[in-house]
């Protein structure tokens, strides 16, 4: 195994599997990398922070030219290895490196709202009405300026009052 360089390849996961899978992987001694990011969320009217897969379904796994393919295929979670021409096609070790320093360095989760964006107030005396975000507070509340009698007013709200508009 030494004499053949190691690169990654990418693997497709089965449905809502791809925990299942990279956990069987990691057991039978791959190397995987599944890169993630955080995002804020309302789950059950509570916000809430999470992580999220950046590609879902997919797995990065390293392995050689004479690393055994096939038994990825009896992975539990593993649906198949990405290929063309049904040869797996590495991926270049640039962007896996690039995906790590990016999604590594970054512990901040990314905002449930952004400043422009157009949202729709789903509670209180102004549901039903469209807004947009002006800003978000250090402490999570929504800053959304809201049209009222030909002039804009400036609300806070808390973000599960708040839906994205279509």
């Amino acid at each position: 195994m030494s004499q053949y360089a190691l690169s990654w390849y990418l693997l497709q996961c089965k449905a809502r599997q791809q925990r299942r899978a990279e956990e069987n992987l990691k057991n039978q001694g791959f190397v995987i990398y599944s890169p993630e990011r955080k995002v804020k969320r309302i789950h059950r009217g509570r916000h809430e922070t999470c992580s999220e897969a950046l590609f879902p379904g997919y797995l990065f796994i390293q392995m050689t030219d004479n690393s055994n393919w096939r038994a990825l295929h009896g992975t539990r979670g593993v649906s198949k290895l990405v290929s063309f021409n049904g040869r797996p096609h590495p991926v270049a070790d640039a962007l896996i490196d690039a995906l790590k320093s990016r999604f590594v360095a970054r512990t901040e989760p990314q905002a449930l709202y952004q400043p422009g964006q157009r949202v729709l107030i789903t509670d209180g005396c102004f549901r039903d009405l469209e807004a947009i975000v002006k800003a978000v507070t250090p402490d999570d509340r929504i800053i959304v300026l809201l049209n009222i009698m030909h002039s804009q007013q400036a609300l806070a709200m808390s973000p599960t009052q708040l839906a994205r508009s279509v």
